[in-house]
């Protein structure tokens, strides 16, 4: 199953039903979606929704540890807290992630993609971490095994650079996924996102046999990768720069000043940009492999169905 990640808003459905009927000539059979509070939940039954990407707090652990000095480090005031988190009280992830599995339950996607991961905002320049993957793994389970239970969707985990599930390391790997309760559950590649923690690669060619490196690494556990995000960077070399002075803007602004500067250097960190490596070769190598998404950027629908053919001539 091929997919492509979309949200949609108001007034695009027509347009975005008539690029889906060619795209499907192309082998296309739907969209993986974030479900938010900009289109009530009926209309998402308008789409052909395969997949759901629950919400992702970048930096929670903190606030789900109630340390509110540290949250207030990073937030400053009520005001910024509760733009982020919706509470003052730990128990509204709890409330977010169990609402969130039920619409997807109602919308019948067929599986969910739930990231891993916690950094802080400061971390994402300096990658000087305040935590160690174990602590970030220990809390998510916390999370997960009290939110997911029951019968649903395919529980699929994505890695990410930061701490907590990076996919590079077996023996962490192991420990997080034998202790997820949830039965239907399985782990999501996202390649621009292990390929963003090793900074000397250079080419997607590089990029090809670090990813299949990688993927062999994991031994049994690579039979549990169902779904892959396909998605690639730059290679401009970013991660080897000085990011001092960022760093000095960074700390003179406010929190909405801060939260563009991190913005855009995430852009450039992990740019959504087209995989232009040998992709036929690494998905042969992933024995179970149900769901393909293309996670890519795109200005608008004008721009959708060019971006995803062109990628697609990677696959076929």
């Amino acid at each position: 199953m091929i997919s492509f990640s979309f949200i949609p808003k108001n007034g695009e459905e027509e347009k975005f039903l008539k690029i889906y009927e060619k795209l499907k000539n192309e082998g296309i059979t739907g969209i993986e979606t974030i479900i938010g509070d900009h289109l009530p939940l009926e209309s998402y039954e308008k789409y052909p929704v395969k997949g759901v990407h629950l919400l992702y707090y970048p930096t929670w652990l903190e606030f789900w540890r109630e340390d509110m000095e540290k949250v207030r480090e990073d937030f400053y005031d009520d005001e910024g807290i509760l733009n982020y988190y919706r509470s003052f009280k730990k128990e509204i992830l709890l409330e977010t992630f169990k609402k969130q599995f039920e619409d997807a339950k109602k919308i019948k996607a067929k599986y969910l993609v739930f990231h891993v991961s916690h950094v802080r905002p400061k971390d994402i320049f300096t990658c000087n971490f305040d935590y160690t993957s174990i602590e970030v793994l220990d809390e998510t389970l916390k999370i997960v095994n009290e939110v997911f239970k029951g019968d649903g969707p395919l529980l699929l985990f994505e890695n990410l650079p930061w701490p907590g599930l990076t996919l590079k390391d077996y023996e962490l790997t192991k420990y997080f996924f034998e202790r997820v309760k949830y039965e239907k559950k399985g782990f999501l590649l996202d390649l621009s996102h292990i390929i963003c923690t090793e900074k000397n690669i250079k080419s997607f060619q590089e990029a090809d046999q670090y990813i299949l490196n990688k993927i062999k690494e994991l031994k049994e556990l690579n039979k549990f990768i169902y779904g892959v995000h396909i998605n690639g960077i730059e290679f401009k070399n970013y991660f080897e720069k000085d990011f001092s002075n960022e760093i000095k803007e960074w700390s003179s602004e406010d929190r909405n000043g801060k939260f563009k500067i991190e913005w855009e250097h995430m852009k450039n960190l992990d740019p959504h940009k087209i995989y232009r490596g040998n992709l036929k070769l690494m998905l042969n190598d992933l024995p179970n492999l149900k769901y393909i998404n293309l996670e890519l950027n795109f200005q608008s629908l004008d721009y959708l169905e060019e971006v995803v053919r062109e990628q697609l001539n990677y696959i076929k």
